[in-house]
């Protein structure tokens, strides 16, 4: 077993995040390189993975000590990524470094892992290893009992479940709202549930039109947050994927407006103009581009800028095609969205390039 070497999985997001952040912090003396493992593409997976080895064989300028972490690696599960022969020849090579450099530490975190690949089972058996699973209700409940008793406080068994009913199974929202509470009722006692009805959010009620929203622009961690929480409450991502595709329909015809007809902004007139040259065209029903609000048009040019019209065709032919992914991968359903978020941030990232 390599003694400062970590390998953290498990699709109990806050359970992985907050074990990596505890080995971070107990190597903090060393010389700490995070590399990002969100990745896209094979291409991008080789460039991370190629990354990763010459972090592993550099000498660190600024401490005698070396640490390495791959962070949030997104192909270790049921992925083409994993199937590429040079990516497995790149992963084999820093294993090999792993095992030749005792003197470097080493930490992947990852959500997403098919235990039954032989890469996987060696960072199982050979680094100091923790899968995560996602909690249940149970666990939850434990946790918060746990948390209570630490603070040397009681929670009556109607507060209790009206906790859990706010949050669901994530034990990272569970945590937040906890800290709050315990906050709240300060030299209190005993918790009840005017104490959590005053401060908890109940995030049950999940927007999903946001959801929706942030798909399409770059704030990664809000979208990542929120594709969580969509799944805390849901079981089945195609009514989220149809959203989806009918946004990236309207994205599509707002830039052929753009690129065609030199659209630069979209009022009311110049919605009729364009309704009168592309009746036959394009669908004008209720659901038709012409039936929309002029105002909301209006914000959706502004993201259907960002892309070409190219890549905005491309991502929705891979939004449906993702279809037969959520049928066949149904308990990965949320790794799946995550994936579609960083294709599309990939694909502006492409026409800024350009730009």
């Amino acid at each position: 077993m390599l003694e400062n070497k970590f390998f953290i999985a498990g699709s109990d997001y806050f359970s992985v995040t907050q074990k990596g952040d505890a080995v971070i912090r107990s190597f903090s003396d060393f010389d700490i390189e995070i590399i990002d493992g969100n990745a896209v593409k094979i291409t991008e997976v080789l460039q991370e993975l190629q990354r990763v080895y010459d972090a592993l064989r550099t000498i660190s300028m600024f401490s005698p000590q070396k640490f390495v972490w791959y962070k949030n690696v997104t192909f270790l599960g049921d992925d083409a990524a994993v199937k590429s022969e040079d990516v497995q020849a790149w992963i084999l090579s820093i294993q090999q470094a792993l095992k030749q450099l005792p003197e470097v530490g080493f930490l992947l975190t990852t959500m997403t892992i098919d235990r039954r690949l032989k890469i996987v089972k060696w960072f199982l058996e050979n680094c100091q290893s923790a899968i995560f699973d996602e909690p249940q209700k149970s666990g939850c409940e434990q946790y918060i009992l746990s948390r209570i008793r630490s603070a040397g406080k009681k929670i009556n068994p109607d507060a209790l479940n009206q906790l859990l009913q706010y949050t669901g199974d994530d034990l990272g929202i569970v945590d937040g709202e906890l800290d709050k509470v315990l906050l709240y009722v300060h030299e209190k006692n005993e918790i009840n549930c005017e104490d959590i009805e005053a401060i908890a959010i109940d995030l049950r009620g999940d927007n999903f039109f946001e959801t929706v929203d942030l798909f399409f622009l770059d704030s990664k961690e809000q979208f990542l947050s929120n594709i969580r929480r969509y799944f805390l409450y849901r079981d089945e991502g195609r009514p989220f994927l149809a959203a989806l595709q009918n946004r990236t329909r309207l994205l599509i015809q707002l830039r052929y407006f753009y690129e065609n007809d030199g659209v630069q902004k979209i009022s009311k007139s110049i919605l009729e103009q364009l309704k009168k040259q592309y009746a036959t065209i394009y669908q004008t029903g209720s659901g038709g581009i012409f039936a929309q609000n002029p105002w909301y048009l209006g914000k959706l040019l502004a993201i259907a800028k960002k892309c070409s019209l190219q890549n905005w065709i491309q991502l929705q032919i891979v939004l449906l095609r993702a279809v037969i992914d959520l049928s066949e991968k149904y308990n990965h359903q949320q790794v799946i969205f995550e994936r579609l978020y960083f294709y599309r941030r990939s694909l502006s990232s492409a026409q800024e390039t350009e730009l």
